[in-house]
């Protein structure tokens, strides 16, 4: 009779990755979770290592300077910020002067936003949907844009370049130089464009917020004020520290605005100065700027968490709809709706009016009917000829659109594949794990994800070659930049796919590949569609991502209009604002009309 052996550890471990490997197989979402974390980590958390690697080690352009070989380990960047005589001038009056911005237009834009949101959910104030949508076309036109137009506005003759704006050359007051450059138009300028994130998040949470909570309290005696503290307030708090996150977040390192609205007095933040390093080649510099500026954010989020954890949570979903409590405005109602119209006019309107008149000046500051015409846009105007005509623009304008296309369609697709691993994987650590890598992006300031880009690829990375100057790499930047969007959209559309049915053609012997090509993509078409929209509207007006990685080959439109900027060609710069306005706003309103939806929802001017 023939014994039975019992098979060795070393043969039962090997039979238990076999195995793990063969259930592995029949579950994609895994490897597709495995996979995306690997890639997503080469491409986000490794960049970030070696820019804190590299501000400990010896540029070539210092080696004289430290006495020390390429690659060796220094403090010399740390300490030139940090403590040295430059460290005033170089680091501690940009960082000042971008808190001082963070928290001016953070705090101005809640106001704003938390204020609307209030007015509309909660007031019986008239013109809602025309209010609602208002409050929108700031916040997706481009944040340069905005600044152009409040040159065009109050730009005097003492400071800047061109002639005088159009309050001083139509009432002939000159405005004071504060009002024009400097801190104050940087604040009102980004708290205009930002409001909407407050007001979007606070606007969706005020309406979960049950009218029996305020009708109870009001029936023991309480007063508004006491209602709004007590229930209302604890109840749209996380909401708020959302808000207040992705607003500081999303401007933080915005550099189109400090660069147009700082740059004339000298007014420089983290990110102008993380430009100005960058391009001049003192990369060990930028470094510890990208670093500084990342630390903020995560300052702000744990600051924010600890905040918002340390308070009581409070459940209002019951079975029933929450049924809001619209309070009238009585006497008020008109005088408020005057107000709230007279501001979205300032904010929404004025600035398109006032790009599209500037670009029809012949002589700039002329406001007369007599000085328009249509030369910087079809005719030739010294070494130019118009926007629409000029080769030179034309190939910027081609190279934006096929940008953003090449990164809406890449996008659209790995969100939702990523929202597929997520939702499959729910409640799993891997899971959690491929969400929160896939949302790091976000934390990284635009410009200061731009430099450590173009430090990655300025060489080959193994059997990878050098980037730097080529299309590709504005595509991979942009790409990676806007994934938190896309994942985002990803999972909300991949939230509303049951299970069933590719579970009935799984049993039928499909493969992953045709389980997606015929079942998921055609149930989530939406979802890919807005996905889309949302990173080919955000990429074609991004300034602050491309302006360190863009060579005369792969210029792009914003980049060429702050070229024009700065040589003192306003109407073509203007023009080129107008353009890009045009394809941002046709762009949004169709994807809401194509999958009847608001894709406005996740648009972000970094």
């Amino acid at each position: 009779m023939k014994s039975l052996t019992t098979p060795g550890p070393g043969t039962l471990w090997l039979r238990r990755r076999v195995n793990s490997l063969k259930l592995l197989w029949h579950l994609p979402h895994r490897i597709m979770a495995w996979a995306f974390i690997l890639v997503f980590a080469y491409l986000i958390v490794v960049p970030v290592i070696e820019i804190v690697i590299g501000s400990f080690q010896v540029r070539e352009r210092d080696v004289r300077r430290i006495g020390a070989a390429i690659g060796e380990w220094t403090v010399f960047y740390w300490e030139r910020a940090f403590a040295s005589p430059f460290s005033q001038s170089i680091f501690y009056e940009p960082l000042r002067n971008t808190v001082v911005v963070a928290s001016g237009y953070t705090l101005l834009s809640m106001a704003l936003g938390v204020a609307l949101a209030w007015l509309l959910v909660k007031t019986d104030i008239p013109f809602k949907k025309l209010i609602s949508t208002a409050i929108i076309v700031p916040f997706i036109l481009p944040s340069w844009s905005l600044a152009l137009a409040w040159i065009a506005v109050f730009r005097n003759d003492q400071i800047g370049v061109g002639a005088p704006g159009f309050i001083q050359g139509v009432f002939g007051y000159a405005p004071p130089d504060w009002m024009t450059y400097g801190p104050i138009p940087i604040i009102f300028v980004l708290a205009i464009n930002y409001a909407a994130f407050t007001y979007l998040i606070t606007a969706a949470s005020l309406t979960t917020v049950d009218a029996a909570l305020e009708e109870a309290a009001e029936l023991k005696g309480a007063t508004g004020f006491m209602r709004f503290r007590l229930i209302t307030l604890p109840l749209i708090l996380p909401a708020i520290g959302s808000a207040f996150i992705l607003t500081l977040a999303a401007g933080l390192s915005t550099f189109g605005v400090p660069a147009f609205l700082g740059s004339p007095v000298n007014y420089q933040t983290l990110s102008t100065s993380l430009y100005a390093a960058a391009g001049a080649g003192r990369f060990g510099d930028a470094y510890v700027y990208i670093i500084v500026l990342i630390v903020i954010s995560l300052v702000a989020i744990y600051a924010n968490a600890r905040l918002l954890g340390s308070r009581r949570q409070f459940t209002t979903m019951t079975g029933k709809g929450a049924v809001r409590k619209i309070a009238p405005l009585g006497r008020w109602r008109w005088p408020i709706t005057a107000v709230v119209l007279t501001l979205l006019f300032l904010g929404a309107v004025v600035p398109i009016v006032m790009l599209v008149w500037q670009s029809l000046q012949l002589r700039l500051g002329d406001y007369s009917l007599s000085n328009l015409t249509l030369a910087y846009w079809i005719g030739r105007r010294g070494d130019f000829s118009g926007i629409l005509v000029e080769p030179r623009i034309l190939s910027a304008a081609w190279n934006s659109i096929r940008l953003s296309v090449s990164v809406g369609i890449l996008t659209a697709f790995v969100g939702v594949l990523v929202g597929y691993a997520i939702t499959k994987g729910r409640g799993s650590r891997l899971a959690r794990v491929l969400e929160q890598v896939s949302f790091l992006p976000y934390l990284i300031p635009g410009i200061a994800f731009g430099a450590i880009y173009l430090s990655m690829w300025a060489q080959p990375r193994g059997i990878l070659p050098a980037l730097y100057g080529t299309f590709a790499l504005l595509v991979l930047a942009a790409f990676v930049n806007r994934l938190p969007f896309a994942t985002r959209t990803g999972i909300a559309a991949m939230m509303q796919v049951g299970p069933a049915l590719e579970e009935a053609a799984q049993l039928k012997g499909a493969g992953v590949v045709r389980r997606m090509r015929s079942i998921l993509f055609p149930l989530v078409k939406g979802g890919l569609l807005a996905g889309f929209i949302l990173s080919f509207v955000s990429t074609i007006k991004d300034l602050s991502l491309v302006v360190l990685l863009i060579t005369p080959r792969t210029v792009v439109l914003p980049v060429i209009t702050m070229g024009f900027a700065e040589l003192g060609y306003r109407q073509l710069a203007d023009a080129i604002s107008v353009l890009i306005i045009v394809i941002v706003l046709g762009g949004t309103f169709l994807a809401q009309w194509l999958t009847k939806t608001d894709p406005l929802t996740g648009f972000g001017d970094r």
